[in-house]
């Protein structure tokens, strides 16, 4: 069962610059589970999944909503109804459903620690005891002050890495090299004499305690081997699944339930264990109880148990997390490929509020889900490369499979019915262009013309055989194809048919290499922007060609990513750049020489800093961004402009000049639009220029630069020549 999800938003947009941020992850691989009140609260690698019991929907925080990281390893709940969020780098975030505000616990995560992950944290009375990877912090959950770090637990090495803790009059404390116990009458715990230890072999005879819990009064361990509870003369005994690695206790009244990785088991007063749910294809990992059922994390949802059923709960959202390469179609629709091999799992299609999946399953006429690049060409035909199978090409809801059963392209030497089409593009003519990997006929750049005939072709100078590997593609406004070879004689080639597929004899080739001026023989993206000018990533940085019909290649451009690794450069309807890299996204001018933002994940909601993908919706404006964390997209002002007038859009109205930055936005703009802002009795105010797309921006100032009045201005935009307008009012309030 999927269900809608309810966006918690706890940040504020700048609207001035119409950025708004959203993230998409796929939120079923369950790790942790809290209860409260209506709500289940669950810990996933894209942030907190909030499951409302008497409404029945999700609602989602991730980093858009302020969570300090994506990566969520433990969950809890004090006594206030505030949701306790530990990350797997440190950080520990304090959410109140109440007001949604969100607190941030950064001294862990500050640490010079190397391994600082929140594997648990357990609540008693004013106390969180966060269980981390090099010991044990106690934190008041009232003014979020540290009040102990306990890193010396009895005999067990310094810094040991805690699993979970649990209070009942002493404290007791699972760790990787066993259980440390605090003595009774012991107050200093900081001393490592006040601990009692168990030692893992030894005193409890397991290799591995993942949790410990409290059980009929007595201290029970969920190990490898079994469920072991600690009796008299400090005795562990076996009590349940013996020879069975139970990954999760939980306690409710008189129950003790044990998950395995397929099965949820429980055992009473009775100790005799009985399974209550079991299900083969999913891997289960917690387990919590109230008064609505029985709630199991699972790698691919939660499960709701009660008297009468049970049933699978998911979330909207895309089916995993690998956005390694996108692309949008003409009508928004966001395309992705999810991998090569046994990691592919199909195609994702979003369409900017759910998700489709397109998978041998649910399309049995597509040969494999290995789809690892997609593109969407401008007259509305989506193709999609395949690692061994060819490509598809998709249209009208038809999918057409071109491999080498069905074509004659020929793929690797080892065998030649693998085809691996790396990178396609289709030129002005929507002929459809391909590079294919190892090709054994030695001519690895194909094309498909509209009447599915295929050319193939080969190039001597430098030879390209069948051993070398050939990358990305790209098409220029002359149609001459521009391609990279990453493993062989390394560099950028282009090649041009001059529109006869089948009269070689007038054909142009040629190669750039570290030689010609390449900051990097090692090209990662090529990218053709809107004045026809060739973008080049490297592991190095980029290099630029500027006239493509006169190729020379210069390196004075984005100098700032001089010796970082690009992995997609992408031009947006303003001709700036946006360009993904290991170190965030850089967004440049069009000339490559101003930057004008970086976004990582300390300045933004984005999972990770190694971004794999862009891709861009110029009807909207919207940047994607794919990591292997998911998808963020950001809401930009560079919108295609439109073609002719038809509404000003101008926002926020009123506009309120109090000293901060927020710019009034004007929206609906036809290409080079100039603005004229006029008072109410037809003084002319400011006079402005678009950026070139269909927004622009008023500051609140006059042509002397000082902030209007109050009261109501006239809005007047039109087109370079004069003839077309459109108009729109603004209230003003100077504060």
């Amino acid at each position: 069962m999927r269900l809608k999800i309810s966006i918690l938003l706890l940040l504020i947009a700048t609207i001035s610059k119409a950025q708004i941020w959203q993230n998409y992850s796929d939120m079923k691989n369950i790790k942790g589970i809290a209860v409260s009140d209506s709500y289940i609260w669950s810990s996933t690698n894209g942030g907190i999944l909030a499951f409302d019991t008497k409404e029945n929907l999700f609602e989602t925080i991730s980093k858009t909503a302020g969570l300090s990281s994506q990566i969520i390893t433990s969950i809890a709940i004090d006594k206030s109804g505030k949701i306790w969020i530990g990350s797997f780098e440190g950080f520990i975030n304090v959410y109140d459903p109440m007001d949604k505000s969100l607190i941030k616990i950064n001294d862990i995560a500050n640490t010079t620690k190397s391994q600082k992950q929140i594997n648990d944290i357990y609540i008693s009375n004013d106390t969180a005891f966060v269980s981390t990877d090099f010991g044990l912090s106690l934190i008041n959950t009232s003014s979020f002050t540290f009040l102990d770090s306990f890193l010396k637990l009895g005999s067990f090495a310094s810094e040991v890495k805690v699993r979970n803790s649990i209070k009942k009059n002493l404290l007791y404390v699972a760790t990787e090299s066993g259980i440390a116990v605090q003595k009774p009458g012991a107050q200093n715990l900081l001393a490592p004499e006040s601990w009692n230890n168990f030692n893992l072999f030894t005193d409890i005879k397991v290799s591995n305690i993942n949790k410990i819990a409290f059980f009929q009064n007595k201290l029970v361990a969920a190990t490898n081997t079994g469920v072991y509870s600690l009796g008299e003369n400090n005795i562990w005994n076996l009590i349940a699944l013996g020879n069975t690695d139970v990954i999760n206790i939980y306690t409710f009244q008189n129950e003790l339930l044990m998950v395995t990785s397929n099965e949820l088991f429980s055992i009473s007063e009775t100790n005799n264990a009985k399974s209550l749910y079991s299900n083969a294809n999913l891997t289960l990992t917690s387990v919590i109880k109230n008064s609505t059922g029985t709630y199991i994390g699972t790698n691919k949802g939660l499960v709701k148990i009660t008297s009468s059923e049970s049933v699978v709960l998911l979330p909207e959202g895309p089916t995993n997390n690998s956005f390694i390469n996108m692309s949008v179609d003409t009508k928004s629709n966001l395309w992705v490929a999810t991998g090569r091999d046994v990691y592919g799992i199909g195609v994702f299609q979003f369409d900017g509020s759910s998700w489709k999946d397109f998978n041998t399953t649910s399309n049995p006429e597509l040969v494999s889900n290995s789809y690892h690049n997609v593109y969407a060409s401008s007259e509305g035909t989506v193709y999609f490369a395949n690692w061994g199978r060819g490509f598809s090409s998709y249209k009208d809801g038809v999918f057409n499979n071109y491999n080498a059963k069905t074509s004659d392209l020929v793929g690797i030497p080892a065998d030649p019915n693998f085809v691996v089409i790396y990178d396609l593009k289709t030129d002005s003519r929507g002929n459809i262009w391909m590079t294919n990997l190892q090709s054994a006929s030695r001519k690895p750049l194909s094309v498909m013309t509209p009447e599915k005939k295929f050319y193939h072709y080969e190039f001597k100078n430098p030879l390209i055989n069948e051993n070398e590997i050939i990358g990305n593609l790209v098409i220029d406004q002359n149609d001459r194809k521009w391609f990279t070879v990453t493993v062989g004689d390394r560099g950028l080639y282009y090649y041009d048919e001059t529109k006869t597929f089948e009269n070689l004899t007038d054909d142009k080739s040629g190669y750039f290499s570290r030689n010609d001026g390449l900051i990097s023989d090692e090209i990662t993206s090529l990218a053709i922007d809107l004045r026809g000018q060739l973008w080049i990533g490297t592991n190095q940085g980029i290099s630029l060609i500027p006239d493509v019909s006169k190729p020379k290649i210069t390196n004075a451009v984005a100098l700032s990513l001089r010796s970082q690794s690009i992995s997609s450069i992408l031009v947006d309807p303003l001709n700036n750049k946006w360009i993904a890299t290991k170190n965030g996204i850089y967004y440049f001018s069009s000339d490559g020489i101003q930057l004008l933002e970086h976004y990582t994940v300390e300045n933004s909601p984005l999972p990770t800093n190694d971004i794999k993908n862009l891709a861009f919706d110029k009807n909207k404006g919207i940047l994607y961004a794919g990591s292997d964390y998911g998808l963020t997209s950001l809401k930009t002002s560079a919108l295609l402009p439109q073609e002719s007038f038809t509404e000003l859009f101008v926002y926020p109205n009123p506009l309120y000049i109090d000293g901060n930055t927020i710019k009034l936005t004007i929206e609906g703009l036809v290409q080079n639009s100039k603005i004229k802002i006029f008072s109410i009795s037809g003084e002319m105010i400011n006079e402005i220029t678009s950026p070139g797309g269909s927004i622009a921006f008023w500051d609140g100032k006059n042509l002397d630069g000082n902030y209007v009045a109050s009261g109501i201005y006239i809005i007047v935009a039109y087109d370079s020549e004069g003839n077309n307008t459109a108009t729109s009012k603004v209230a003003v309030i100077n504060k």
